[in-house]
C-alpha cells in the first residue's frame, strides 16, 4: 500500500515540492482524494519488481556489468496515497549486439481494481559472456 509519509518522503528527496505531493488539501484542490505521488515515485518498486523477476527466472544479474540505456514511461492514472498496487513484469525483447546482450523489461503496474497505472520500458545492457569471463546477465 503507498503510505503518505513515503510519498512526502519521496518528493522531498527529489525536491518536488508541489503542494500534491505534501498536502491532503492541495492535492483535493486538484481533484485528487488523498496525497498524489511524484511521476519518479515508481522508479523503485518497478526496481523491485524486475529484481525479483530475474531472481524468479533464474537469471543472474550483476548490476555493476549492467547499464540501463533507456526508459520510457506511459502514466495512465496518479498514484495515490492508500493505492495498492501490483507489478508484472515481462521480456519485451533480447538481442546481441556487438558482444552486448540487449534486454527490454515491460513493467505494466495497476492498482487493486485492476485500473493501469503505469507502463514502463527498461532497456539494459551488459556484455555477453566470453573466454570464460562472466557477463552482465547469467
Amino acid at each position: 500500500m503507498v503510505g503518505r509519509e513515503k510519498i512526502r518522503e519521496h518528493a522531498e528527496a527529489v525536491k518536488c515540492h508541489h503542494p500534491a505531493h505534501h498536502d491532503e488539501a492541495g492535492a483535493a484542490e486538484l481533484g485528487h482524494s488523498a496525497l498524489v505521488a511524484p511521476p519518479t515515485f515508481l522508479a523503485v518498486f518497478g526496481y523491485t519488481a524486475q529484481s525479483a523477476f530475474f531472481e524468479d527466472a533464474n537469471i543472474g544479474i550483476k548490476d555493476e556489468k549492467i547499464v540501463q540505456v533507456d526508459q520510457a514511461f506511459k502514466y495512465i492514472r496518479p498514484v495515490r496515497s492508500g493505492d495498492t498496487l501490483y507489478c508484472d513484469v515481462y521480456v519485451d525483447s533480447i538481442r546481441r549486439s556487438f558482444g552486448t546482450d540487449i534486454i527490454v523489461i515491460k513493467n505494466i503496474i495497476t492498482n487493486d481494481k485492476g485500473e493501469f497505472v503505469t507502463e514502463s520500458y527498461t532497456t539494459l545492457a551488459g556484455r555477453a559472456e566470453d573466454d570464460g569471463e562472466e557477463g552482465g546477465f547469467n
